[in-house]
């Protein structure tokens, strides 16, 4: 679906989203209420009444999202640009917060973090490459950068997240970096690189290189349409990985060119990337398995310096981490078991 100009998604669209998502809120705490009615009967593991609740706070948070966003744009000459910036990340950070904190009560996710050894930090601004798979990992991954790690994301996600207003509005303002993954966007590695380049310290470039959210079905479909279009190389890359997509280079190797990222930060996750449809998500709830975190620093000294040598060193990367969530889905592994929104951090060791 086509994103709508800039100017309808402002003037017509978020304004009307904002009594229509209140709406919406009240009907599905109405649907929540009659889930546990018929808890009893049709329904014990309470899955209505959880998802329902979850959704009345979505769409409550995305009023006053779109609503806290309208007032800052009012007092935008009274606050000047970096406190205008800083109200926004506060509100992304209650945001994302509080929906991590139900989704905690609500459907059980729980997050265990697999931090390496504690070294020096990157006196600069970081790349963190993120595996992308089951419901909400996204979300987590903003959260605990905002949160856990005290870094400002600046996200390349999909252009088609516009359509989601407060996303769509509060990433906007944010320098988030919204583009197609057709391949029709010429010119979106020189985007990604220009917003690496606008980088500073303290803040993160969010990139998902498998460019989509992996699934067993999209997998064989690559592999096809790769072979179809006689990429046999990538086609045994996506071939030899089982748990993840091959990673698109571009991206990555437009950010590294900007020459301001100090380190990279690969992050790896397991434990509901198994629930790739609705229907294995609804299945699922409440979630008993955690969500199991495990992430890398690269400092930028280590990433070689060519664009072929990085290619092979991202490609070799995405093969860690598919032989780690190999390794969790044969193994249950001890790890730190993490209350969303806990700013403390503690190192469990590499794993």
């Amino acid at each position: 679906m086509d994103v709508p100009p800039w100017a309808v998604r402002r003037f017509v669209i978020d304004p009307v989203f904002v009594p229509v998502a209140a709406a919406g809120a009240l009907l599905a705490l109405g649907v929540a209420g009659l889930g546990l009615v018929v808890a009893p009967l049709l329904d014990r593991r309470l899955r209505v009444a959880r998802i329902a609740t979850l959704v009345a706070l979505y769409l409550a948070m995305e009023a006053v999202v779109l609503v806290s966003a309208g007032a800052l744009w009012l007092v935008r000459p009274v606050l000047g640009r970096d406190r205008y910036e800083r109200a926004h990340v506060l509100v992304l950070r209650r945001g994302v917060g509080l929906l991590v904190g139900a989704a905690r009560r609500l459907v059980r996710l729980e997050l265990e973090i697999h931090e390496p050894p504690r070294g020096p930090v990157p006196d600069g601004p970081v790349l963190v490459l993120g595996r992308h798979a089951g419901p909400g990992d996204s979300f987590v991954l903003v959260h605990l950068l905002l949160s856990r790690y005290q870094l400002l994301p600046r996200v390349v996600l999909l252009d088609s997240l516009q359509l989601d207003p407060a996303i769509d509005l509060l990433l906007n303002r944010l320098g988030a970096c919204f583009l197609r993954n057709d391949g029709s966007q010429r010119d979106a590695a020189q985007r990604i690189g220009a917003l690496a380049g606008r980088l500073r310290r303290g803040e993160a470039l969010v990139i998902f290189p498998e460019g989509a959210n992996f699934t067993p079905g999209r997998r064989r479909r690559l592999i096809a349409r790769l072979r179809a279009r006689g990429q046999w190389e990538r086609a045994a890359v996506a071939e030899d990985l089982d748990a993840v997509l091959p990673p698109r280079p571009a991206g990555v190797l437009a950010a590294l060119a900007a020459g301001t990222v100090a380190a990279t930060m690969i992050v790896a996750h397991a434990g509901l990337d198994e629930l790739a449809t609705p229907v294995d998500v609804w299945r699922g709830v409440p979630f008993g398995a955690p969500l199991v975190l495990r992430w890398w620093w690269v400092p930028a000294a280590e990433i070689p310096p060519s664009a072929t040598g990085r290619t092979q060193w991202l490609t070799m990367h995405w093969a860690v981490v598919n032989a780690w969530i190999d390794t969790q889905r044969a193994t249950e592994r001890p790890a730190e078991r993490v209350e969303p929104g806990e700013p403390e951090v503690r190192n469990v060791g590499p794993s």
